[in-house]
């Protein structure tokens, strides 16, 4: 198992995906489950759950929860609702859903791999990948933040 410290929260549609047996997701959970090298937050745990497959086969989906879980702490629920109060003034709003995954993942200061990049890209602070960038876009963002520029 590597630090769990450092292992980047899953977003639903990536375990969607996995779950399908298609997609970007499917193949980014494929080689992180054995390790468990990845973070779900209950909201996740709570969409999965809304799904039909979970009613009939709940077993899949249990697999995936064995991953920790992050949860909504009275610090990220007011965090994500301030945020989304801020994008629905800018006329950026995003799902309350999201909101929680968001104030979920800045309070642990986790990084998000989503194919959902145009929602969570609003999100100022919050560190986002697309399944199949990551971990190379992690690696390329701490090589930028390493640099310092000298004014000339």
């Amino acid at each position: 198992m590597g630090d769990l410290a450092t292992a980047p929260v899953v977003d639903s549609d990536v375990l969607i995906d996995y779950l399908r047996g298609t997609g970007p997701g499917w193949v980014f959970v494929r080689r992180v489950r054995e390790t468990l090298d990845f973070r779900i937050t209950a909201v996740s745990a709570f969409e999965l759950a809304l799904g039909g497959d979970y009613a009939y086969d709940p077993a899949p989906t249990d697999a995936l929860l064995a991953a920790p879980v992050l949860t909504l702490t009275k610090e990220a629920a007011l965090r994500g609702g301030a945020l989304l109060r801020e994008l629905r003034a800018a006329g950026q709003g995003i799902d309350v859903r999201d909101a929680m995954q968001a104030g979920i993942c800045l309070e642990a200061n986790a990084p998000l791999v989503t194919r959902n990049i145009r929602h969570f890209a609003r999100v100022p602070g919050l560190e986002v990948s697309e399944p199949d960038r990551w971990p190379a876009a992690r690696s390329r963002r701490r090589e930028q933040a390493g640099r310092t520029f000298r004014a000339g």
